[in-house]
């Protein structure tokens, strides 16, 4: 079975910050995302939509630093079957004459069509006491 996602925005990159530019048809689906500090973002990583990236089911996590192979679905890496990714950002702020959300990070680059926008919510998104492979605990925060 096929399915096809259209995407709700881009990624703009530029000199006064980083925005999610939402199209204008779909911009009333953001009506109250003020009110949330954080949202998820769900990308398509578009430089990375290859037969071959797509088709890429091990590679060695973090960035190649990683002592053995993994798959796609145990580590972060841009080449796997779906090219997904996924950020938790902070919203800065909401123009909404110009569509946008102004975010404080992106790891998409400029121009990555955005697939979601989901609000983070702390009683369900975070994790406590969550297991991670070894070659991630230096980029687990530690809690006390």
């Amino acid at each position: 079975m096929v399915y096809s996602i259209h995407p709700i925005g881009h990624v703009e990159k530029n000199d006064t910050g980083i925005y999610l530019v939402i199209n204008p048809e779909i911009w009333d689906a953001t009506i109250h995302v003020d009110l949330f500090s954080h949202l998820i973002i769900l990308w398509w990583i578009h430089e990375r939509d290859t037969e071959e990236n797509r088709t890429t089911l091990i590679s060695y996590p973090p960035r190649n630093k990683g002592v053995e192979p993994s798959g796609a679905f145990s580590c972060r890496s841009p080449s796997r079957p779906n090219p997904i990714g996924h950020t938790i950002v902070k919203l800065l702020e909401v123009d909404v004459e110009n569509h946008r959300l102004k975010i404080d990070h992106m790891d998409a680059t400029h121009g990555s069509p955005i697939v979601d926008i989901k609000p983070y919510l702390p009683s369900s998104d975070r994790v406590d006491d969550a297991r991670v492979a070894p070659w991630f605990i230096d980029l687990v925060p530690r809690y006390s």
